[in-house]
């Protein structure tokens, strides 16, 4: 009971920032601090930006800019190991200090996914600041479809994630994608089916905010959509195209503590007789809230943040203090204007920053309301809203779930141990490093006549940040992270000051997969 607690408070909490080794156990992170004598007791991996990796088994002592102790370092193959003793804290891409818990009755298992290459090295991991969870492709890694569980940061946020998929199976059916780790994260992904459904070529099929699959039509929007400023943007969220919305400058320059948000209105009629209406978005978040993970909750506090996540976050106090406060600040939130006064009525959960993302929501309506006054509110800043519509219908749908049918490595082998670690949701994970990929087939059957269809993926698992070298060596803080929307604002400042150029950095700057 605690942990699904713990679970239902800490999903709330998910920040969005940033070969394979297939194993049947959680990696708990443990508290490290290089910036003072330290002596760590639990086993601790030092990723070296050469793309080998130094394990210390018994802990490590960490001092005078160097990790010491017994260690053994693998070569970026994992075929040569060797005993070291000292390693210098600049050699350091990423830190992560580990606890394993593998049941008896489980073991590690290593395929070709894992030999092919352990972790993009050298120049790849100094320059990466690229990280938002497992990447989906398709068409040969073409078409950027979709990044998963992107508010999942460690394991407690386990949950699930839906995503409308671009993709389409061959001639025979097969429909294939490419997940990729490009960040310097660890990846545990413990589900993946696809969800097809048959609909009437009118309609377009999404999840909701509750990850059901609904389907709607008759797609309008009012001539006035308006933001804080007055100004109608009703151009820039009308049509999925090169034009999407996000806040004026002016009114991030403009912002306090007391006072950090944007926010968007319009009214639209209500249908006779209907229980509810229901609003479609096309949006993703913006790296304001990668600046708030990277800058100001992990970097200042360099391996201290390690601590915080893992020890910090465990204790119901603090995961409740900070869920509440990432409900207030974090998302979408959707309020009808009634009895005098704004009122929430449902929330859109962050995104993350890297694709677009479509989702529905379904606003109650109360007996007699011919009209709604909609406001959506949010941190200034935070969103890139492509599209918003009012669905002129909308119904719920029961998709027919496809499994796995294989997954393939990057050199083509086929790897049945992954396709069961993935097969059903439990305590078996595919884990990948940075610079991995693999590909996954589902086997969809013929088209049917007369029907359209579309497939949406759908995905459980979660990702854990490496502690960069960088933020471990000009670590500032002295104490973990505490939520205040000081803390907010600080981010909102530097991200102000560098939106012009950090996303294309940011895209750039993705770890090469092998």
């Amino acid at each position: 009971m605690k942990r699904f607690f713990l679970a239902a408070v800490l999903i709330a909490v998910g920040i969005t920032g940033a070969a394979c080794v297939f194993i049947s156990n959680r990696v708990q992170v443990q508290k490290v601090d290089p910036r003072n004598d330290v002596v760590v007791k639990t086993s601790v991996k030092a990723h070296l930006k050469d793309g080998s990796t130094v394990i210390y088994p018994d802990g490590v002592t960490i001092s005078g800019g160097m990790l010491r102790g017994e260690g053994v370092m693998e070569d970026i193959t994992l075929t040569q190991q060797k005993k070291v003793q000292t390693i210098p804290i600049e050699s350091v891409a990423g830190m992560e200090s580990y606890r394993t818990a593998v049941k008896k009755s489980e073991s590690i298992l290593v395929s070709t996914l894992a030999t092919a290459g352990a972790i993009a090295g050298g120049v790849a991991l100094a320059v990466a600041i690229f990280g938002s969870c497992p990447t989906v492709y398709s068409d040969d890694g073409k078409v950027e479809e979709a990044e998963l569980f992107s508010s999942s940061i460690a394991p407690l946020f386990e949950a699930r994630d839906v995503d409308r998929l671009q993709a389409r199976p061959n001639a025979n059916g097969e429909l294939r994608l490419e997940l990729r780790n490009e960040a310097m994260e660890t990846h545990y992904i413990n589900h993946l089916q696809i969800l097809e459904t048959l609909h009437a070529p009118d309609e377009f099929v999404l999840p909701n905010i509750q990850n059901e699959v609904v389907a709607v039509r008759d797609m309008k929007l009012p001539a006035v959509v308006a933001d804080r400023r007055g100004q109608n943007v009703r151009a820039s969220v009308e049509s999925v195209d090169d034009s999407s919305y996000s806040t004026d400058p002016r009114t991030v320059a403009s912002a306090t503590a007391a006072d950090m948000d944007d926010w968007l209105e319009f009214t639209t009629p209500v249908a006779a007789g209907a229980e509810s209406t229901t609003l479609v978005f096309r949006l993703r978040n913006s790296l304001l809230g990668t600046t708030l993970l990277y800058d100001v909750m992990l970097g200042p506090a360099g391996a201290r943040a390690l601590d915080w996540i893992n020890q910090d976050l465990t204790k119901i106090s603090t995961a409740v203090d900070l869920g509440r406060w990432h409900e207030r600040r974090a998302g979408l939130h959707i309020s009808i204007w009634r009895n005098g006064d704004f009122r929430e009525v449902l929330r859109v959960p962050d995104t993350g920053p890297i694709s677009w993302h479509d989702v529905a929501a379904a606003i109650p309506v109360l007996p007699g309301e011919t009209s709604l006054r909609i406001r959506l509110s949010f941190l200034s800043d935070q969103w890139r809203i492509d599209r918003i519509g009012v669905a002129g219908e909308a119904r719920t749908m029961k998709p027919r779930v496809i499994p796995i049918a294989a997954i393939t490595g990057a050199d083509g082998r086929d790897e049945p141990q992954a396709r069961l670690n993935m097969d059903v949701p439990d305590e078996r994970y595919l884990q990948t490093n940075p610079g991995q990929r693999f590909f996954v087939q589902f086997n969809t059957g013929p088209a049917p006549a007369n029907q359209s269809r579309t497939f949406l993926l759908s995905s459980l698992g979660y990702y854990t940040e490496w502690i960069r070298g960088k933020w471990i060596e000009t670590a500032t803080a002295s104490a973990p992270f505490v939520p205040s929307d000081e803390s907010l604002l600080t981010s909102l400042r530097l991200w102000s000051g560098k939106r012009a150029t950090f996303e294309k950095e940011f895209r750039e700057a993705r770890v090469p997969v092998r």
